[in-house]
């Protein structure tokens, strides 16, 4: 069975630590939460620590808390990274940590970093490959490990909108929610419920959209120095990329939130241009076919020509 090798790593160890990629969304969350309930059900003693905090719209889910952004003081025997492509989109050095990584993920880009790797890149998520791992082996979870895990699954596919929204997808859906998970809870929890301070930052972010290249690119723009304005978080932002693509003719839509010396892109693709191919040809950026993310270390005003001319040429 696939899973052997991995089932072998955590009978034979006792400490392990957690860990996902910068920016936390749904999917790394989730993924966590469900990793480390199995872990903690087979006595193991586990640390949850990620660079970034939990965006405030998945704080719903159970023992979230238990998420930290505190250093660990003590090192883990094994570390496990969950839907993290390479170490240095964790945000913090883990070189040196353990030689021992469990490394579970779906982005095609992964560096196969770990002692043991799985990764599936036709899984719409790496809760799903989560999922298939607890089912093949015979493990059953709790309705809070089923919610964790339908969360995760549920924004790796914008809300089942995106392309990867497959009947088999959806059948791990249904055996989630018969384990306990309130899909329609979960919905309001995540696309629902906005702070007045984050539908301000939203508007503000509306108000900034553009077209470029004939109408085939529509981009906005959050530059950082809004949140303290408006008094938003960060993570209010999440998900205004997936709008970017929503105008007919639009191909390609970009996001760029800035710092006065870099810029981060989230790029979405309709599925005629690869922004993962794009992404990539920025040091440390890669993701899937249709969302993709990079961070160029140029301000704003020099960045997004750059990024301008480069979907340009890709897309003649």
């Amino acid at each position: 069975m696939i899973w052997d090798d991995l089932c072998e790593l955590i009978d034979s160890h006792q400490r392990f630590l957690i860990s996902s990629h910068l920016s936390l969304d749904g999917d790394s969350v989730g993924s966590q939460l469900a990793m480390s309930w199995h872990l903690k059900s087979k006595g193991k003693d586990v640390v949850l620590y990620n660079a970034d905090p939990v965006p405030k719209k998945f704080r719903f889910l159970q023992r979230v808390e238990e998420i930290t952004t505190v250093v660990p003081s003590v090192k883990p025997d094994v570390l496990v990274i969950l839907d993290c492509s390479n170490l240095q989109r964790l945000g913090w050095n883990a070189e040196g940590i353990t030689p021992l990584i469990i490394n579970i993920d779906h982005h095609r880009d992964n560096t196969r970093f770990g002692i043991f790797n799985h990764i599936d890149d036709r899984a719409a998520a790496t809760g799903a490959i989560i999922c298939r791992f607890f089912k093949e082996c015979g493990i059953t979870y709790p309705p809070e490990v089923a919610e964790a895990l339908y969360a995760a699954i549920m924004t790796d596919t914008g809300g089942f909108r995106f392309s990867n929204t497959t009947s088999s997808i959806l059948r791990i859906c249904a055996d989630l929610i018969d384990a306990g998970a309130d899909g329609s809870k979960i919905y309001e929890k995540v696309y629902s419920s906005h702070a007045p301070e984050g539908l301000m930052l939203q508007a503000r972010i509306w108000s900034s959209l553009k077209y470029h290249l004939d109408g085939r690119v529509c981009s906005m723009e959050m530059p950082l120095a809004v949140l303290e304005e408006i008094g938003a978080v960060y993570s209010d932002s999440e998900g205004m990329a997936d709008h970017t693509i929503t105008a007919e003719g639009v191909e390609v839509g970009i996001m760029v939130k800035y710092s006065a010396s870099e810029s981060h892109f989230s790029l979405r693709s309709k599925g005629t241009v690869d922004v993962g191919k794009i992404a990539q040809k920025i040091p440390g950026g890669g993701g899937h076919f249709s969302a993709a993310g990079c961070t160029i270390e140029m301000p704003f005003e020099e960045a997004f020509p750059y990024m301008l001319n480069i979907l340009s040429a890709e897309m003649g």
